[in-house]
Order: C-alpha cells, then sequence, then structure tokens
C-alpha cells in the first residue's frame, strides 16, 4: 500500500535531466543550485496528530492516488527568401532551418538509419575512437558494447563524433512488427479530426503502432487546463458549475474564461520572466526597480494579448532608461554585455539556439559554427550602456554608427543572418536592430514561428516536440516535424497570436487525453499518445497549499536596498524576482533565471520534499493557521462532515468524493475528539497525495 511519502522515492523527473549538449552550459545552469541555502527542517509535528494524520493517509491514499494510473509515467538548407504563399488560406511557407557542421564523409556508421522493435539491440560499425550521443535516451541508446538498444516507441538520432568529424544515425523504434503499416487490431479513430494537430499526432501513432488514450473527465480537464494556463486551481465555485453544465462546448467556453483571469497573466510573465532572466541579483543583476518594471510590462503583455512579434520587436528595438522603458531590460539581463553575448541571448530566447556551443573546441555534438555565431553578434556592435546620477538606473542606447565586428580584435566579421539569407552592411544605414527584427519575425523564418510553438507545447505536454526546447540543431530534430509545422502555421496564420496558440492546443483531443495508459502506450514518453504527469511547478504547488490553508508563501529578499516587504496573501506566481525566495520554492525546484534553459527548473523529486510534506512545522502552522481555510470549513459545516469532505475534495483535486471517501472523512473526525485537528489531518492527508501534488 502506498504512503503519501512514497511518491518522492516511487517517482522521476518526466524525462529526466536533458542530456547536456555542453558540460560548461549546464554548469551555469547550477549557478544557483550551488547557492541554494539549506532547507531549514523545523521540528515533527505533534507525535498523536503526526500518527492519527498519518494512519489515515495511509488508509485512503490508495483510492485517492487511484485516479493517476500506476501505469502511467509519473515524472516530475539555407533559406534564400522570406517571402509566404499569399494565396488565400494557403499553408504559410515556413522555410528550412539552415544546416549546421554537416556530418563528415571521414566518418562513417553503418547502418545510417535504423527501424526496431522496442527491446531490440541492433549491432553498429562504430570506431572505437568515436563518442556517441542520443536525442532522447528514452527512445534509443547505444550500449557500452556499441550495441544500439531500442527501448520505447519514438524517433531518435545518434550523433557520433571523432575529432572533428561528425556522423548521425536516425532511429525509429516501432511497436510490434517492424513495418509501416499500422496493426489492424489498433481501433484508430474513424473520423476526420477537426483539429489538424490531432490529425498530425494520430498519424504518428499509427506509424509507430501506438494507440492513443481515451479523453479525460471534465473534472480532470478542469484541473488539468486551470493549472496549465493559470497556474491556479480553479475556485470551487467554478468547479461545481462546470462539473453540473451539461453545454458539448463547456471546455472551449472554459478556456476563454481563463483567459480572462488575472491568474493567467500572472502564471504566463512568470513563464517569460523564467526565459528573459527577470532577476535583481547575479547574473543579471536588473535591480529590484528595473525587475518591478520589466515584470509589470511583460504582465501587460501577456493580459492585452500582444502579438509576439510586436513583443520580440519591441524587446529589440526599445531604449532608454531601465528604469522608465522596461522592455530595454532585454540587453542588460545577460551576464555578459557583449555582442557575442547579446547574440547567444537572443538566439537562444528567440530561436532556441544555442550559440555558445560554438565557443567550445571539443563539443561532442552537432552544433552551431563561429561563423554563424560571430555573424549574429555583428549586429550587436553598436549597443551601449551609461550611468545616470540615479541609483542603480541605467540607459541602454543605440550608437548612431554600426560598427565592425572584430571577435579576436583582428578579421571583421561580416553580419549574417543564421539562415544564410544576405545582410547589406551600411556602418550609417539602417539599424542593425530593425534589420533584424524584420528577419525575425518574417512569417517564413525557419527558427521563430516553430520555437515558441515548440516552447509553449513544452509547458503543456511537459515536454517539447524538440527536446530540449533550448537545443535546436540538426542533430536534434523534433520527433514529430508534421506536428511542430502545423503548431508554427498557427502561429504565423493566427498573427503571432499567443493566446490563440494555446486556445488550439488545449481545445484539441490530444491535450485532452487521459493520463491512463492501454497496451500499446505505457511505454511512451515522446509521441502524445496520453496525457503524462508531472508535479506541480514550485510556485504552482505553493499557491496551491495555499488555497488549501488560506498561508501563502513568505519571501525573505537578499538585496539590502530598498527594504522590501509582500503582504500576506502574495502568491509566488507573482513574485517578479527571482532573487527573493523562500525555503520552500528553493526545496520545489524554482529556477534560478541564470541562463534561460528549461532545465534550470527542477521538477526532481528529493528527500527534502517529502519530508516537508510530511513531517515540517512549516507545513503545519499553514493547516493550522488561525483565520485560515481549514478553521473556517471545519466551523461552517460543523458535525456535517460529508460537506467538509465535499468541499475539501473540491478545493485540492477539483472533484467530488467517491462514497468510500466520505465514509472514511466521516469516520475519522467522527473518532478524534479534537476535531479542528482532526480537520487539519484530512487536508494534510490530501496535500500528499499525487493526484494534488501532480497534474494528471
Amino acid at each position: 500500500m502506498k504512503t503519501p511519502f512514497a511518491f518522492a522515492a516511487q517517482t522521476s523527473s518526466l524525462h529526466g535531466r536533458p542530456s547536456a549538449a555542453c558540460p560548461r552550459l549546464f554548469a551555469n545552469a547550477n549557478w544557483s543550485r550551488g547557492r541554494r541555502p539549506a532547507f531549514r527542517q523545523s521540528a515533527l509535528q505533534k507525535a498523536a496528530t503526526l500518527k492519527a494524520a498519518t494512519i489515515f493517509a495511509v488508509a485512503f491514499s490508495a483510492n485517492v492516488n487511484a485516479s493517476i494510473p500506476a501505469s502511467a509515467s509519473v515524472s516530475a538548407a539555407p533559406a534564400a527568401a522570406l517571402n509566404v504563399s499569399t494565396a488565400l488560406n494557403a499553408p504559410i511557407a515556413l522555410n528550412a532551418p539552415a544546416a549546421l557542421n554537416a556530418p563528415s564523409a571521414a566518418l562513417k556508421i553503418f547502418p545510417a538509419a535504423v527501424t526496431a522493435a522496442p527491446g531490440e539491440k541492433v549491432a553498429l560499425s562504430i570506431p572505437r575512437d568515436a563518442s556517441v550521443h542520443s536525442n532522447d535516451s528514452s527512445v534509443a541508446r547505444v550500449g557500452t558494447d556499441g550495441t544500439l538498444l531500442a527501448i520505447s516507441p519514438g524517433r531518435a538520432v545518434l550523433s557520433f563524433r571523432r575529432g572533428e568529424d561528425y556522423a548521425t544515425v536516425s532511429v525509429t523504434v516501432r511497436r510490434g512488427a517492424v513495418s509501416p503499416a499500422p496493426s489492424p487490431a489498433l481501433s484508430y479513430s474513424k473520423n476526420n479530426y477537426a483539429n489538424p494537430l490531432d490529425a498530425a499526432v494520430e498519424k504518428n501513432l499509427r506509424a509507430l503502432g501506438l494507440e492513443p488514450s481515451p479523453v479525460c473527465g471534465d473534472a480532470e480537464y478542469l484541473r488539468r487546463v486551470c493549472l496549465d494556463l493559470m497556474g491556479a486551481l480553479p475556485p470551487v465555485e467554478k468547479t461545481r458549475a462546470f462539473l453540473a453544465d451539461t453545454d458539448p462546448h463547456k471546455r472551449e467556453k472554459l478556456t476563454d474564461w481563463i483567459f480572462t483571469r488575472p491568474e493567467y497573466a500572472d502564471y504566463w510573465a512568470m513563464r517569460w520572466c523564467d526565459v528573459l532572466r527577470v532577476k535583481s541579483e547575479f547574473p543579471s543583476n536588473l535591480w529590484p526597480n528595473a525587475v518591478q518594471a520589466y515584470h509589470a510590462w511583460l504582465r501587460a503583455a501577456m493580459a492585452s494579448n500582444m502579438r509576439y512579434d510586436k513583443m520580440a520587436r519591441t524587446l529589440l528595438s526599445t531604449t532608454g532608461s531601465n528604469f522608465r522603458e522596461p522592455p530595454c531590460n532585454f540587453y542588460r539581463a545577460t551576464q555578459r554585455r557583449t555582442p557575442a553575448g547579446l547574440a547567444s541571448a537572443f538566439a537562444l530566447i528567440f530561436m532556441g539556439a544555442r550559440l555558445d556551443c560554438a565557443d567550445c573546441e571539443e563539443h561532442p555534438y552537432q552544433t552551431w559554427t563561429h561563423a554563424q555565431a560571430d555573424g549574429l553578434a555583428a549586429f550587436f556592435t553598436n549597443v551601449k550602456y551609461k550611468k545616470t546620477d540615479e541609483w542603480k538606473e541605467e540607459i541602454v542606447y543605440f550608437a548612431p554608427a554600426w560598427n565592425a565586428y572584430k571577435p579576436d580584435g583582428g578579421h571583421v566579421a561580416p553580419p549574417a543572418l543564421p539562415d544564410g539569407a544576405a545582410v547589406t552592411y551600411s556602418r550609417t544605414g539602417a539599424r542593425p536592430q530593425k534589420l533584424l527584427a524584420d528577419w525575425l519575425t518574417a512569417p517564413g523564418n525557419p527558427y521563430f514561428a516553430r520555437h515558441v510553438a515548440n516552447r509553449y507545447w513544452c509547458a503543456l505536454f511537459g515536454r517539447g516536440i524538440t527536446m530540449p526546447v533550448d537545443d535546436v540543431r540538426p542533430g536534434n530534430p523534433p520527433s514529430n516535424p508534421e506536428l511542430l509545422d502545423v503548431l508554427a502555421n498557427k502561429v504565423v496564420e493566427s498573427g503571432f497570436d499567443l493566446r490563440a496558440l494555446l486556445r488550439f492546443i488545449v481545445t484539441s483531443q490530444t491535450y485532452q487525453r487521459s493520463s491512463a495508459t492501454n497496451e500499446t502506450n505505457a511505454g511512451d514518453t515522446q509521441c502524445f499518445s496520453h496525457y503524462v504527469p508531472r508535479r506541480l511547478d514550485a510556485e504552482v504547488l505553493a499557491d496551491a497549499i495555499g488555497t488549501a490553508t488560506g498561508a501563502y508563501e513568505s519571501f525573505t529578499s537578499r538585496i539590502p536596498e530598498p527594504f522590501a516587504m509582500w503582504p500576506d496573501d502574495f502568491h509566488s506566481v507573482q513574485n517578479p524576482d527571482a532573487s527573493v525566495t523562500s525555503g520552500f520554492l528553493e526545496t520545489f525546484g524554482r529556477p534560478g533565471r541564470d541562463t534561460s534553459y528549461e532545465v534550470e527548473r527542477d521538477r526532481n523529486p528529493s528527500m527534502a520534499q517529502a519530508l516537508y510534506l510530511l513531517d515540517s512545522g512549516e507545513l503545519a502552522r499553514k493547516l493550522a493557521k488561525k483565520d485560515g481555510v481549514v478553521r473556517a470549513l471545519a466551523k461552517t459545516h460543523g458535525s456535517d462532515y460529508r460537506a467538509f469532505a465535499r468541499e475539501c475534495y473540491l478545493m485540492l483535486l477539483t472533484r467530488e468524493p467517491a462514497g468510500a471517501e466520505l465514509e472514511r472523512v466521516a469516520s475519522h473526525m467522527q473518532a478524534t475528539s479534537d476535531k479542528t485537528k482532526a480537520a487539519q489531518d484530512i487536508v494534510w492527508a490530501l496535500i500528499n497525495t499525487k493526484e494534488f501534488l501532480y497534474k494528471h
């Protein structure tokens, strides 16, 4: 029988830590981890209360956790033209991403393409001195004996390197007989999908011999979409109304309702702050006033549904005071305020490309070239900074002359766009930021729409179509190129409307799939045949506990000036500054916002997390808060224990309790003399269930 404690021991992150394309990058990504303060463990709860709550939790955890199925995987060609087809309703002509340093003919691996079934081993001819990397080791990897091992259905690319020579092997792992024809025994949908992304997903599932899971129930969808789109549990009144609603279009209406909520703007501003490195201290060193201004601008952009192309143009073109012109902080939120450093930030944020890898002389995998990195850096030679008399104010400005870029102080690196498109350089001509923005936001750009579509898909599913989302290169292709094209076309056709992209995804059958698996897709981690549960992000979990108890996180600032205070009901998702933190957020993996890499957000379970949820005095104090939610519920419902149970389940789990759960709650309340303590036990036990801790 599983106890609430078991979740930490039995689960892992959704895909584990993405393999580092460059060890140096991930050393940088751990800057904040190295400075993470030790979590302050308090004394255990009183023995009687802890014993009663533990017995209660063990007694019904199997029932509560059963809604997350045991079988589910729980874890935490250069483009010459920018024009596209102008035919009415024609598909957007997205250009193909440019080739990087191409595989060398000097290194040959046989076979160059492999199709295998899960569990099958394939012998490869690999030179002894060649290194190997799989872009998705959950699908296929190479063992120590040089044999390829097919693990689960999906697609992977094996990259080999010997000296300066590269080679790749494409791997397709298909369930059942190795054949392009789907099994007639699989019961695929017979109708034409209204949403083209569903058709792209099912086409891939057919090719790999996977059958998708059915659509989830209303309670699951309500909880999932609220957590994914606004980072918060729905109000109990909304839950009751939604579950009672018989409108067949209520899920679409729910999505539109979420877009009107302030929590939606709060949550997506937080996610963009992660990407844009919004932080007072090292390495961004924005300082508090600029952080507040930058966050407020981003939140307003999310609330007003600013188009993504306009957002990018604004970030690239704004100059002025870091306090009064918030978007100019884009040029400040980086440790290296050099042309190379700014180009690296630009490529990572808007293209998902790691230009820093071009500086690694011994980089193990196919990556961007020095020429590409230097050509992009040449667009940022005119970015300058100057101080003012106001404390910590800084002016970002563009120098009148576009000076040539000399990466080593000698030869001149001419400006060049990443896709190879020609640029006319003139020292006194058009501002380079405008040229770059025009190229970036053109409908046919091979990176811009694809990357934001992949990033948003990853936010909703826990993994991107290209993984990691910030490592776009030929050696790391998308697992489903057709699906990524569908999403990118949607971005462009909608006029770069990110809300339209989110609506497009969350109203699809693919997003609405149950987390319950079937015989064919239980091992699928890549193809989106079912919803994969994952632990709530640190800020979202902190606020969910706050919703359950009425006690939110208390924040402390490491910055001595200016003196700052936060109200008691301040939500973690609303916190603009990664330098302002709490022990809970550090323990549950809030990113340090040092690098913009998605891997900074740590969803791996730990013993410290389990001990906090099971034993911490801080959680006990939240549950026992005098004017808190638990006391208020216990007082409101008095001896009507079943009504109390219904309220708790609707608030924390977004569903009605089953009959056996009602009886278990009532029995525990009746058997405990201190009814307030008994109510705290019940809420504590629900908080410790996987059904509460995970999106599912």
